[in-house]
């Protein structure tokens, strides 16, 4: 189970269509742009019951620290955002309501891509992407079903929102 900070509207299209273009260039799969706050095990019910509980998110902001790149593959090309207590907080608090201990470590980035890579392949990306905003607003969290380590395209393809 994944929960994802999902960005607000007129960020949410900049970036899935950035996604949409990078994934048409490279082959790769299409997602829809999130942080995510958690992904561990988790009941549906349960994981249900969670997102209720967050459905009167206020906005939260995120300051855009740069885009950057890695060799796992969830982390291609992605933009970095810096700590945010809130955000940290959001993620505890899901952890918690997940009955696990702090084993997952959040770490506040938007995926671009998800797309086995070379280093200087990435690394040209990176440096041909430029972020409009210098922070971005989130107002949903949404539950998708997902492995809590994602490692290959067919995984991305089979994600499902749960429907409260």
């Amino acid at each position: 189970m994944a929960f994802w900070l999902r960005p607000a509207q007129e960020e949410r299209e900049y970036f899935a269509a950035l996604i949409r273009r990078l994934a048409t260039r490279f082959d790769a799969p299409r997602f829809e742009p999130h942080v995510t706050l958690y992904a561990g095990a988790m009941e549906e019910a349960h994981a249900a019951e969670v997102v209720r509980g967050l459905a009167a998110l206020s906005t939260l902001t995120l300051e855009v620290e740069g885009v950057a790149c890695a060799e796992e593959y969830t982390k291609t090309l992605f933009v970095q955002f810096r700590a945010s207590d809130e955000a940290a907080r959001l993620s505890a608090e899901i952890a918690e309501a997940a009955n696990r201990e702090a084993g997952y470590r959040f770490d506040p980035h938007l995926s671009l891509i998800y797309q086995p890579m070379a280093r200087a392949g990435r690394e040209e990306l990176r440096r041909t992407i430029e972020v409009p905003f210098t922070s971005v607003r989130f107002d949903a969290v949404e539950a998708i079903v997902s492995p809590a380590r994602v490692t290959k395209r067919a995984e991305v393809e089979a994600w499902r929102v749960i429907r409260l």
